[in-house]
Protein backbone atom coordinates (compact mmCIF):
# COMPACT_ATOMS: atom_id res chain seq x y z
CA UNK A 1 0.00 0.00 0.00
CA UNK A 2 1.59 3.32 -1.10
CA UNK A 3 1.38 5.74 1.80
CA UNK A 4 -0.23 9.47 0.97
CA UNK A 5 1.69 12.49 1.82
CA UNK A 6 0.88 15.13 3.75
CA UNK A 7 1.61 18.41 3.64
CA UNK A 8 4.01 19.80 6.41
CA UNK A 9 5.83 23.01 5.36
CA UNK A 10 4.56 25.61 3.39
CA UNK A 11 6.30 28.84 2.14
CA UNK A 12 4.02 31.36 2.07
CA UNK A 13 5.40 34.64 0.24
CA UNK A 14 6.26 37.21 -0.18
CA UNK A 15 6.63 37.23 -4.04
CA UNK A 16 9.80 38.46 -5.43
CA UNK A 17 11.56 37.94 -2.05
CA UNK A 18 13.80 35.10 -2.86
CA UNK A 19 10.97 32.32 -1.94
CA UNK A 20 11.88 30.50 -5.27
CA UNK A 21 15.58 30.08 -4.35
CA UNK A 22 15.22 29.11 -0.78
CA UNK A 23 12.50 26.41 -2.51
CA UNK A 24 15.72 25.17 -4.29
CA UNK A 25 17.66 24.63 -2.37
CA UNK A 26 15.54 22.91 0.04
CA UNK A 27 14.26 20.53 -2.73
CA UNK A 28 17.33 19.32 -3.09
CA UNK A 29 17.92 18.32 0.70
CA UNK A 30 17.63 14.42 0.71
CA UNK A 31 14.76 14.57 3.39
CA UNK A 32 12.30 17.25 1.55
CA UNK A 33 9.62 16.59 -1.20
CA UNK A 34 9.06 19.57 -2.53
CA UNK A 35 5.73 19.64 -4.89
CA UNK A 36 6.24 20.70 -8.52
CA UNK A 37 5.07 22.79 -9.38
CA UNK A 38 6.59 25.06 -6.93
CA UNK A 39 3.66 27.09 -5.91
CA UNK A 40 0.04 25.06 -6.57
CA UNK A 41 -1.72 27.96 -5.07
CA UNK A 42 -4.55 25.03 -3.58
CA UNK A 43 -5.41 27.17 -0.19
CA UNK A 44 -6.24 30.02 -1.60
CA UNK A 45 -9.90 29.86 -2.46
CA UNK A 46 -10.25 33.54 -2.02
CA UNK A 47 -8.23 33.43 -5.86
CA UNK A 48 -10.67 31.16 -7.91
CA UNK A 49 -9.20 31.84 -10.91
CA UNK A 50 -5.53 31.09 -9.64
CA UNK A 51 -6.79 27.89 -8.83
CA UNK A 52 -8.76 27.36 -11.77
CA UNK A 53 -5.74 28.52 -14.08
CA UNK A 54 -3.53 24.97 -11.54
CA UNK A 55 -6.41 22.62 -12.51
CA UNK A 56 -6.02 21.26 -8.74
CA UNK A 57 -9.88 21.01 -7.89
CA UNK A 58 -9.91 18.26 -5.11
CA UNK A 59 -7.49 16.93 -2.71
CA UNK A 60 -6.39 14.28 -4.69
CA UNK A 61 -5.25 16.23 -7.61
CA UNK A 62 -3.08 18.71 -4.74
CA UNK A 63 -1.21 15.68 -3.57
CA UNK A 64 -0.76 14.42 -7.19
CA UNK A 65 2.08 17.17 -7.01
CA UNK A 66 4.16 15.06 -4.95
CA UNK A 67 5.42 13.01 -6.51
CA UNK A 68 8.19 10.13 -5.14
CA UNK A 69 7.11 10.18 -1.88
CA UNK A 70 9.04 7.58 0.81
CA UNK A 71 7.76 7.79 4.46
CA UNK A 72 11.27 6.30 5.67
CA UNK A 73 13.06 9.40 3.72
CA UNK A 74 11.11 12.44 3.80
CA UNK A 75 10.20 14.43 6.98
CA UNK A 76 8.97 17.50 5.44
CA UNK A 77 6.35 17.71 2.49
CA UNK A 78 6.86 20.99 1.20
CA UNK A 79 5.15 23.54 -1.17
CA UNK A 80 5.60 27.44 -1.95
CA UNK A 81 3.05 29.14 -3.17
CA UNK A 82 3.66 32.52 -2.85
CA UNK A 83 -0.02 34.11 -2.83
CA UNK A 84 -0.60 32.24 0.53
CA UNK A 85 0.72 35.44 2.87
CA UNK A 86 -1.45 37.29 0.79
CA UNK A 87 -5.05 35.48 0.89
CA UNK A 88 -7.38 35.79 3.63
CA UNK A 89 -7.91 32.08 3.78
CA UNK A 90 -4.88 30.22 2.69
CA UNK A 91 -3.28 30.21 6.05
CA UNK A 92 -6.62 29.30 7.91
CA UNK A 93 -7.48 26.12 5.97
CA UNK A 94 -3.69 25.09 5.96
CA UNK A 95 -4.20 24.66 9.85
CA UNK A 96 -6.81 23.19 9.73
CA UNK A 97 -5.88 20.46 7.34
CA UNK A 98 -2.68 20.15 9.35
CA UNK A 99 -2.46 22.18 12.87
CA UNK A 100 1.17 20.92 13.07
CA UNK A 101 2.04 23.04 9.86
CA UNK A 102 5.50 25.27 9.47
CA UNK A 103 5.20 28.31 7.94
CA UNK A 104 8.16 30.53 5.81
CA UNK A 105 7.74 33.82 5.28
CA UNK A 106 10.15 35.81 3.24
CA UNK A 107 10.11 39.78 2.75
CA UNK A 108 12.32 42.57 1.75
CA UNK A 109 11.88 46.56 0.75
CA UNK A 110 8.33 46.58 -0.17
CA UNK A 111 10.02 49.65 -2.58
CA UNK A 112 11.89 47.17 -4.35
CA UNK A 113 9.15 44.35 -4.01
CA UNK A 114 6.62 46.06 -5.55
CA UNK A 115 8.79 46.96 -8.79
CA UNK A 116 10.37 43.13 -9.10
CA UNK A 117 6.40 42.12 -8.89
CA UNK A 118 5.53 44.54 -11.64
CA UNK A 119 8.21 42.92 -14.02
CA UNK A 120 7.63 39.71 -13.12
CA UNK A 121 3.52 40.42 -13.73
CA UNK A 122 5.22 41.35 -17.17
CA UNK A 123 6.71 38.55 -17.79
CA UNK A 124 3.82 36.23 -16.82
CA UNK A 125 1.93 38.82 -19.06
CA UNK A 126 -0.94 39.39 -16.38
CA UNK A 127 0.15 42.77 -16.50
CA UNK A 128 0.08 44.90 -19.68
CA UNK A 129 1.42 48.08 -18.58
CA UNK A 130 4.94 48.29 -19.23
CA UNK A 131 6.23 51.32 -17.16
CA UNK A 132 5.89 50.67 -13.28
CA UNK A 133 4.87 54.20 -12.99
CA UNK A 134 2.03 54.00 -15.17
CA UNK A 135 0.90 50.67 -13.61
CA UNK A 136 1.12 52.83 -10.11
CA UNK A 137 -1.07 55.02 -11.22
CA UNK A 138 -3.48 52.78 -12.38
CA UNK A 139 -4.67 51.05 -9.00
CA UNK A 140 -7.94 52.88 -8.54
CA UNK A 141 -9.47 52.07 -12.39
CA UNK A 142 -8.24 48.20 -12.01
CA UNK A 143 -9.96 48.58 -8.40
CA UNK A 144 -13.25 49.24 -9.94
CA UNK A 145 -12.54 46.77 -12.94
CA UNK A 146 -11.18 48.99 -15.52
CA UNK A 147 -8.12 48.38 -17.57
CA UNK A 148 -8.12 44.42 -16.25
CA UNK A 149 -5.26 42.60 -18.98
CA UNK A 150 -7.12 39.31 -20.64
CA UNK A 151 -4.01 37.34 -19.13
CA UNK A 152 -4.53 38.89 -15.19
CA UNK A 153 -5.43 35.70 -12.93
CA UNK A 154 -6.73 37.72 -10.30
CA UNK A 155 -7.23 41.79 -10.35
CA UNK A 156 -6.16 42.22 -7.02
CA UNK A 157 -2.54 41.06 -8.37
CA UNK A 158 -2.41 44.39 -9.56
CA UNK A 159 -2.97 46.78 -6.84
CA UNK A 160 0.78 46.84 -6.04
CA UNK A 161 -0.26 49.53 -3.43
CA UNK A 162 -1.23 46.22 -1.41
CA UNK A 163 1.10 43.97 -2.30
CA UNK A 164 3.82 45.43 -0.36
CA UNK A 165 1.96 46.13 2.68
CA UNK A 166 4.13 42.98 3.95
CA UNK A 167 3.37 44.10 7.91
CA UNK A 168 -0.27 44.11 7.35
CA UNK A 169 0.00 40.47 5.60
CA UNK A 170 2.67 39.60 8.33
CA UNK A 171 0.48 40.78 11.16
CA UNK A 172 -2.46 38.02 9.94
CA UNK A 173 -0.12 35.44 9.75
CA UNK A 174 1.26 35.93 13.66
CA UNK A 175 -2.15 36.04 14.85
CA UNK A 176 -2.79 32.59 13.32
CA UNK A 177 0.61 30.43 13.43
CA UNK A 178 2.14 29.87 16.92
CA UNK A 179 5.23 31.39 16.69
CA UNK A 180 7.68 28.62 17.24
CA UNK A 181 6.42 27.20 13.78
CA UNK A 182 6.28 30.58 11.90
CA UNK A 183 10.12 31.29 10.30
CA UNK A 184 10.28 34.95 9.03
CA UNK A 185 12.99 35.89 6.96
CA UNK A 186 14.28 39.28 5.33
CA UNK A 187 15.42 38.85 2.12
CA UNK A 188 18.31 41.59 3.00
CA UNK A 189 19.71 38.86 5.16
CA UNK A 190 19.43 35.90 2.81
CA UNK A 191 21.46 37.51 -0.08
CA UNK A 192 24.06 38.56 3.06
CA UNK A 193 24.90 35.21 4.43
CA UNK A 194 22.88 32.69 2.29
CA UNK A 195 24.54 29.71 4.20
CA UNK A 196 23.74 31.09 7.89
CA UNK A 197 20.43 31.47 6.72
CA UNK A 198 19.98 28.12 4.93
CA UNK A 199 21.14 26.18 7.97
CA UNK A 200 19.12 27.98 10.03
CA UNK A 201 15.88 27.19 8.15
CA UNK A 202 17.12 23.47 8.32
CA UNK A 203 17.56 23.86 12.13
CA UNK A 204 13.57 25.39 12.23
CA UNK A 205 12.48 22.11 10.15
CA UNK A 206 14.06 20.07 12.27
CA UNK A 207 16.62 18.37 9.09
CA UNK A 208 20.46 17.86 9.38
CA UNK A 209 22.76 20.06 7.68
CA UNK A 210 23.45 18.81 4.50
CA UNK A 211 26.61 20.67 3.93
CA UNK A 212 25.53 22.53 0.86
CA UNK A 213 28.10 24.82 -0.75
CA UNK A 214 26.35 26.17 -3.83
CA UNK A 215 24.02 28.63 -4.09
CA UNK A 216 22.86 29.46 -7.12
CA UNK A 217 21.35 32.77 -8.31
CA UNK A 218 17.26 31.27 -8.66
CA UNK A 219 14.33 33.54 -10.45
CA UNK A 220 16.79 36.52 -11.23
CA UNK A 221 15.34 39.62 -13.92
CA UNK A 222 13.93 38.17 -16.77
CA UNK A 223 12.02 39.15 -20.05
CA UNK A 224 11.31 37.53 -22.98
CA UNK A 225 13.16 37.52 -26.24
CA UNK A 226 9.68 36.58 -28.44
CA UNK A 227 6.61 38.09 -26.88
CA UNK A 228 4.69 37.32 -29.72
CA UNK A 229 5.73 33.82 -28.51
CA UNK A 230 4.91 34.30 -24.77
CA UNK A 231 1.62 35.60 -25.77
CA UNK A 232 0.57 32.25 -28.04
CA UNK A 233 1.30 30.40 -24.68
CA UNK A 234 0.53 31.64 -22.10
CA UNK A 235 -2.59 33.50 -23.14
CA UNK A 236 -3.50 31.30 -26.24
CA UNK A 237 -6.53 31.44 -27.76
CA UNK A 238 -10.12 30.11 -25.98
CA UNK A 239 -10.34 27.22 -28.50
CA UNK A 240 -6.88 25.47 -27.46
CA UNK A 241 -6.57 27.28 -23.82
CA UNK A 242 -7.52 23.75 -21.70
CA UNK A 243 -5.78 21.72 -23.85
CA UNK A 244 -2.66 24.09 -23.65
CA UNK A 245 -3.09 24.06 -19.47
CA UNK A 246 -3.17 20.30 -19.89
CA UNK A 247 0.45 20.41 -21.24
CA UNK A 248 1.79 23.20 -19.54
CA UNK A 249 0.94 21.64 -16.53
CA UNK A 250 2.50 17.88 -17.76
CA UNK A 251 5.87 20.11 -18.59
CA UNK A 252 5.85 21.67 -14.89
CA UNK A 253 5.52 18.00 -13.75
CA UNK A 254 8.54 16.04 -16.00
CA UNK A 255 10.80 18.84 -16.25
CA UNK A 256 12.03 16.97 -19.67
CA UNK A 257 15.92 18.61 -19.93
CA UNK A 258 15.45 19.53 -24.05
CA UNK A 259 12.26 21.53 -22.52
CA UNK A 260 14.29 23.61 -19.70
CA UNK A 261 16.93 24.25 -21.79
CA UNK A 262 14.51 25.57 -24.66
CA UNK A 263 12.94 27.59 -22.21
CA UNK A 264 15.56 29.00 -20.72
CA UNK A 265 17.30 30.38 -23.90
CA UNK A 266 13.65 32.00 -24.73
CA UNK A 267 14.52 34.07 -21.85
CA UNK A 268 16.79 37.44 -21.83
CA UNK A 269 17.96 39.47 -18.51
CA UNK A 270 16.16 42.50 -18.19
CA UNK A 271 17.58 45.30 -15.97
CA UNK A 272 14.73 46.90 -13.58
CA UNK A 273 13.49 50.14 -14.72
CA UNK A 274 15.00 53.22 -12.99
CA UNK A 275 11.98 55.22 -11.23
CA UNK A 276 11.38 58.93 -10.38
CA UNK A 277 13.05 60.32 -7.44
CA UNK A 278 9.17 61.38 -7.18
CA UNK A 279 7.19 58.14 -7.59
CA UNK A 280 10.37 56.74 -4.92
CA UNK A 281 9.18 59.63 -2.97
CA UNK A 282 5.90 58.65 -2.85
CA UNK A 283 6.60 54.62 -2.65
CA UNK A 284 7.88 55.39 0.68
CA UNK A 285 5.78 57.68 2.33
CA UNK A 286 3.15 55.03 1.47
CA UNK A 287 5.12 52.08 2.87
CA UNK A 288 6.31 53.93 5.76
CA UNK A 289 3.57 53.05 8.79
CA UNK A 290 3.86 49.49 7.52
CA UNK A 291 7.39 48.94 7.31
CA UNK A 292 7.30 50.42 11.07
CA UNK A 293 4.84 47.97 11.87
CA UNK A 294 6.90 44.86 10.00
CA UNK A 295 9.79 46.03 12.22
CA UNK A 296 7.94 45.86 15.41
CA UNK A 297 6.47 42.42 14.64
CA UNK A 298 10.32 40.91 13.88
CA UNK A 299 11.88 42.67 16.26
CA UNK A 300 14.45 43.99 13.50
CA UNK A 301 14.58 48.09 12.81
CA UNK A 302 13.61 48.44 8.67
CA UNK A 303 13.06 51.85 9.03
CA UNK A 304 16.53 52.26 6.14
CA UNK A 305 13.58 50.88 3.85
CA UNK A 306 11.73 54.17 3.82
CA UNK A 307 14.37 56.54 5.42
Amino acid sequence: MTSTPKPNTFIIGAPKCGTSALAKYLSEHPNVLFSTPKEPFFWCDDFPRLKHEMSLETMADYLSVFQGYDPQLHTVIAEGSTRYLRSSVAIERILSYNPDARFIAMVRNPIELVQAYHMEQRYSLHEDIASFEEAWRAQDERAIGRRIPRGCREPAFLQYGKVGLLGEQIQYATELIPKDRLRIITLDDFKADTPKVYKETLRFLGLVDDRRQDFPVVNSAHAHRHEWLAKLILTPPKIIERPLRSVRRHLWEKRYGPVEWIKGSLNTRKPRQEISPALRDELKQHFRQDVDKLSNLIGKDLGHWTA
